[in-house]
Order: structure tokens, then C-alpha cells, then sequence
């Protein structure tokens, strides 16, 4: 998913939201946080309005006529209460899968602790600002007490450790990933059966391995690359422009892994997908005779079809945790694993810990090497 199609879709969940929470997402639209982000926050607050409402927290019959009275009156019990809801609620699963577990009597598995944090962590946001944000007739805060405060964080149900190796078996680290590039390159073809899957696989192939390169040399997220654009790349300098979660732009090194398969693409960009003059999207798909910017679904697929018959299926999130393993075998440095990444601290990055080695190089070009 873009960011122009997250916003659609936040603008959407909004308009049935009391007044307080869409002044929150304009506020946050203001201070450019990532559609993404707040898209996702929105589906937390649904979830957490309609909980209000189904244990009478509100006497509201619809989430629009929840009043910030029914939010001040909340106590730290209450939302500790919503806490433990999500902790029991069962993961969301798609209908089918969902359909199938109830028809063989499986009992249907709960959401991880991250997913659950999630929820926390978008509520804190709201509550931090109806306590920030102050009313023009009285000239108080929202909220004169945030009992979001007082709610602790889930914690993580797996050790580092655990997550390390659970993490690893799915990681191309080493010649593995120079190795993934070269099959998706020389040898996938081989694997197809039909004529027209050959030529499927011909005419987009340049344009795969600069994405799946561009995913090796920078760890970068599925969502900043997608929403790169064309200037967003100076190959000369190897940096690349990213839009960061969170909001905000921030400049990335592009390891040599990349170079030669970016350069390839961009030499052929316009004579493969005939994109019009105002098209900017970097990574281009053709739809109903038109070049438009490829979606964040068509990548993860595509990754999944390359890396299911390279070794074993992941997603374009296991490359990033590839870069980030690797890089810390390369540096032992958390702090510039995490600035790779663009992440605010190194919290996130602890778990590469438990997988690299300790080899120790400083340059992003020595990282696949």
C-alpha cells in the first residue's frame, strides 16, 4: 500500500469518528506523519470505539456519538481492562482460513504480543494528544489526566534469543543473498513450464532485481521503497531518498549490491513500461495499457514467488532483517544499524544481536562481501 492510497483509505475510517479523534488526524496529517501509520492507528481506534460502546464504557449506539466525557472518565483499570481484550482477542484471519479452523474444530490463535503492543502504542498517541491539545472556549486540555500513561506496554513472549532463531531461518545472509540475486537472474527461468510464463518473467525481470537489490542494499521498508520516486535515486553519490515511518525524509546508503541492477533498470525504465511524462514512480507496472507506480501487494508477491522457489517463501521484511543481520556482523554497532534502518533507537535492533556473527568492517559497500 502507498501512501496515497493509505490516506484514502484513513480519510475514509475517519468521517465516523467523534470530532476529538479527527482533530488528532489532522494534527498528525500536519506534522506529515506516514499515511501508513495512521491508517493503521485509525483501525486500532475503531476497534477501540466499538469495545467502548459493546461494554458500556459509551452509551453511544455508533462510534461517531462516543463524547470525550466518556473518555475522561476512563480510569487506568478500564483501559487495562481493553488490554487484556486484546490479548485474548483472536488473530484477524482471512475469511477462508478463518472458515476452515472453525469447520475442523481448531481453536483459532490469539494475536502476537507486537500486534497487541500496536494497539497500546496508537492508543498512548491519541491520549497524549487530547492531553496536549488544548480547547479554544475554556482554554483547557482535552483531557486533563492521560490514564493512557499509566497503562504499561505488553510485554514480548519470546526472548531475544528465540526471536533470533526464529528470525534466522529465514534470513539469506552471506553469498546466500549474492546467490538469490543470481538464481532470480540466471537460473528461475528454468523453473517455468509455460511460454507465457517465460515471457511474463522476461519482461519484468530487470525491474525485479532492482527492487530485490535495492531491498539487499539498503534494508530498507516495503513501504519506502514503493513510494520512492525517480529524483529519490542519486546513484552517483549511492544514496537514496526515503520517506521514513513516522513522517519524515531521511537519506539511506545504497550498498554496491544494488548498483548494477539499479543502473539496469533506470537504462530501461521508460522503454519497458512506457510511463507518461508526469509519471515520478521509480518502480512502474503496466495496468489496462498504463504505467503506474507498482503496489506494495504486487511486491510482496513477487518476493514471495522468487524467494519460495530460491529456498524457503519470506517477505520483503526478512530482506530487511537480512541487511540488518548482516550489517551488524559487518560493524558489531547497533547505532548505525539502526540509522540504516531508520529506526529511533536501538531498542528494535537487539535481536540482530542474537543472530550475527562478530566480524567487524565499517563500509555498506563490504556488506555482501
Amino acid at each position: 500500500m502507498n501512501q496515497q492510497e493509505a490516506n484514502r483509505r484513513m480519510e475514509e475510517e475517519i468521517q465516523f469518528f467523534p470530532w476529538f479523534i479527527q482533530n488528532y488526524f489532522r494534527k498528525k496529517s500536519g506534522d506529515q506523519y506516514s499515511s501508513i501509520t495512521l491508517y493503521e492507528y485509525a483501525k486500532e481506534y475503531r476497534r477501540f470505539l466499538n469495545w467502548l460502546i459493546q461494554e458500556s464504557f459509551s452509551s453511544a449506539d455508533k462510534i461517531s456519538e462516543v463524547t470525550l466525557t466518556e473518555f475522561a472518565n476512563l480510569w487506568p483499570e478500564d483501559l487495562e481492562f481493553y488490554k487484556a481484550h486484546l490479548v485474548k482477542a483472536p488473530k484477524i484471519l482471512k475469511e477462508t482460513t478463518q472458515k476452515r479452523l472453525e469447520e475442523n474444530d481448531q481453536s483459532l490463535p490469539l494475536r502476537q504480543n507486537a500486534t497487541v503492543q500496536r494497539g497500546i502504542t496508537a492508543l498512548r498517541s491519541l491520549f497524549n494528544y487530547l492531553n496536549d491539545a488544548v480547547d479554544r472556549n475554556s482554554g483547557k486540555p482535552y483531557l486533563e489526566h492521560n490514564m493512557m500513561a499509566k497503562v504499561a506496554n505488553v510485554k514480548d513472549n519470546k526472548t531475544m534469543a528465540e526471536r533470533g532463531a526464529a528470525i534466522e531461518k529465514k534470513l539469506f545472509l552471506d553469498e546466500e543473498a549474492i546467490d538469490f540475486l543470481d538464481y532470480i537472474e540466471h537460473r528461475y527461468i528454468d523453473t517455468l513450464e509455460t511460454r507465457q510464463a517465460i515471457t511474463a518473467f522476461k519482461k519484468n525481470q530487470v525491474r525485479d532485481l532492482a527492487i530485490i537489490a535495492l531491498f539487499l542494499g539498503t534494508g530498507m521498508r516495503l513501504s519506502e521503497l514503493v513510494n520512492m520516486n525517480v529524483q529519490d535515486l542519486d546513484l552517483t553519490s549511492g544514496e537514496a531518498r526515503v520517506y521514513r515511518k513516522g513522517g519524515k525524509w531521511d537519506m539511506v546508503v545504497i550498498s554496491s549490491i544494488a548498483m548494477e541492477f539499479l543502473t539496469n533498470y533506470l537504462a530501461q525504465r521508460e522503454n519497458l513500461y512506457q510511463p507518461a511524462e508526469t509519471e515520478t514512480a521509480l518502480f512502474l507496472t503496466r495496468y489496462r495499457g498504463k504505467a503506474k507506480r507498482i503496489a506494495s501487494g504486487a511486491v510482496e508477491a513477487m518476493v514471495g514467488k522468487y524467494s519460495e522457489s530460491f529456498k524457503i517463501k519470506i517477505s520483503p521484511h526478512k530482506l530487511r532483517h537480512s541487511v540488518a543481520t548482516q550489517l551488524y556482523s559487518k560493524t558489531n554497532s547497533l547505532i548505525q544499524v539502526a540509522e540504516q534502518l531508520g529506526q529511533s533507537g536501538t531498542s528494535a535492533t537487539t535481536v540482530y544481536t542474537h543472530i550475527a556473527g562478530k566480524q567487524k568492517r565499517d563500509a555498506m559497500n563490504d556488506l555482501w562481501t
